[in-house]
């Protein structure tokens, strides 16, 4: 199930159920989200053939939240107070870092299918606050002609 732009035939985005997408996120303490973008690495790519999104740094952040996952449930059993605390920083400096992948590539995507579906609907406090969430609220909103319902 998906969506074709107006441009092309080809270019197909996946609809998924907004509530599935927020529960799956939760859940998941936030693995989900890079499992998001890789799942839709294809269609974003069909967008435009050049690197627009760092899909190499979401797999880099997607292990990385399943090691801190885990670490964060198991750490203190297998780690030294020298090691929980070097964790704790590499932690904290990672998360700094998927921040700001994320708002990066959400932006991103914004801009391709503004471009792609002529429409310059997004709002964007928005989009800050709800990142894929919003991304996903409005991939479903558009219709099979390829426009926004707004």
């Amino acid at each position: 199930m998906g969506l074709k732009s107006a441009n092309s035939e080809d270019k197909v985005f996946k609809k998924v159920n907004i509530i599935l997408v927020i529960f799956l996120s939760i859940i998941t303490v936030g693995i989900y989200i890079g499992y998001w973008f890789l799942n839709r690495k294809k269609d974003i790519k069909q967008l435009r053939e050049q690197n627009y999104i760092p899909f190499k740094w979401w797999y880099v952040f997607t292990i990385f939240l399943s090691v801190s996952l885990l670490y964060q449930i198991f750490g203190g059993v297998f780690l030294t107070e020298l090691g929980l605390s070097f964790f704790d920083s590499l932690d904290v400096i990672f998360s700094f870092f998927f921040l700001a992948i994320l708002y990066y590539s959400v932006f991103r995507l914004r801009d391709l299918l503004e471009d792609e579906f002529d429409e310059e609907n997004f709002n964007f406090i928005l989009l800050v606050l709800f990142h894929i969430w919003y991304m996903q609220y409005k991939i479903n909103r558009l219709d099979k002609a390829g426009r926004a319902l707004l």
